[in-house]
């Protein structure tokens, strides 16, 4: 693996903060900060120790993630695969 510049890094964290400003506008922003924060807790003790801005990029990568797929699954995305994840939905 080969080292990252500074620059190369800003880039990248200027792109997941661009994209985490166009995606958690609305009803699903609060259910992918909760999930965030709940996955980068389970990351254990190793990610408190990095540096401050790299948990937030990586905290607002996760919700980006998050909300897009909320976002898809509100817009019917997956709808054929509901069946098969939750038939419990369906039995009447």
């Amino acid at each position: 693996m080969t080292s990252s510049s500074h620059v190369e890094i800003g880039h990248v964290a200027a792109t997941v903060t661009n994209m985490h400003s166009a995606t958690l506008t609305g009803e699903h922003a609060h259910a992918a900060t909760h999930a965030a924060a709940s996955l980068c807790s389970e990351a254990g003790h190793v990610l408190l120790y990095a540096p401050a801005a790299l948990q937030q990029m990586i905290a607002e990568a996760i919700e980006v993630g998050y909300a897009t797929a909320l976002r898809d699954v509100r817009d019917g995305a997956f709808n054929d695969k509901l069946r098969e994840w939750h038939p419990a939905l369906f039995e009447e």
